[in-house]
This record gives structure tokens, sequence and C-alpha cells, in this order.
């Protein structure tokens, strides 16, 4: 009775595995890429332009954001409204230093981009975001956090705005 179970179970698995096996292969199946006028159709004129948004401007906008919410804290913040400004534009700055070497970087390898080269720009970009918040937390005694996270948030979300401009 055990054995006749497991046989049960075997034929489950198997038949499990099939259906699976099944299922991938008619995923791998070849799917037509768009000619030019299905894409322009679908997806109207503007979908197969050159985006006017570059790198640079993206981190000119995270710069310019960051001005922006350092002088609203600044004028803003009660009490110590000062570390509230300076805190705020030490936040956005661990955003957009990093952001800025990472469109350098994109832009000296414009003759011969690769994807490796995006992921390794990528990682040094976390990592130099993770260094610089470790040096503005130990070297900036006055350090306000809201306002530092906040701005931080910002700038980081200017990548979503630019591409909503396009």
């Amino acid at each position: 009775m055990v054995s006749d179970r497991q046989d049960a179970g075997r034929k489950t698995d198997w038949q499990t595995r099939d259906a699976w096996e099944d299922e991938a292969e008619r995923e791998e199946e070849a799917v037509d890429p768009l000619s030019r006028v299905e894409a322009e159709t679908l997806f109207g004129e503007r979908a197969l332009r050159p985006s006017r948004m570059t790198p640079g401007r993206v981190v000119l906008a995270q710069v310019a954001v960051t001005l922006l919410s350092a002088i609203a804290w600044r004028l803003f913040a009660g009490g110590n409204a000062g570390a509230a400004g300076w805190s705020a534009l030490f936040g956005g700055t661990v955003c957009f230093v990093p952001s800025g070497f990472f469109a350098l970087r994109l832009w000296m390898a414009r003759e011969r981009p690769s994807i490796s080269g995006l992921v390794v720009g990528e990682a040094i970009k976390v990592f130099a975001t993770a260094g610089l918040f470790v040096l503005v937390v130990v070297l900036y005694s006055e350090l306000r956090w809201v306002p530092m996270l906040v701005t931080f948030l910002l700038v980081l979300k200017t990548y979503w705005v630019a591409l909503a401009i396009r």
C-alpha cells in the first residue's frame, strides 16, 4: 500500500515536470520584433525618438533639486535651521555625486557600451553612496536625519520625473 502511494506520487511528479517543460517550451517560441511602422502605430511616433533627457541632464536636475531642498529646509525649518539646510545639502550630495560619476562613466564608454559596464558602474554607484552616507554621519556632528533623508529621496526620485519628461 505504501509503494502504491509512492508510485502515485512519482507519476504526479513526472506529470508536473512534463507540464512544466511544456510550458517552458511554449515560452521559448520566437517572438517577432515589431517593425518601425508597427511600433509607431502601437506607441505613437514619439516613442521611437531619442530622449532629450541625457544622464548629464538628470544629474543637473538632481543638483537643482538638492539646492532647492536645502534652501527650503534652511528657510522653513524651525530651531537650528542652518543644520537642517546643511543636512539637506549633504543628503542630496550623497545622491548626485555617485550619479555624476556614473554619468561620466557612461559618457566615456559611449563608443563601446556594454551591459557589464553598466553593472560595474551601478555597483560603484551603490558603494559610493553608502560610503558618502558614512562620511556624512561621521564627519557632520550637527546632522539632522529628516532633512538629509527627505532630500536624498527627493533627489533619488528625480530619475522618475526625468523619465516622464523624456
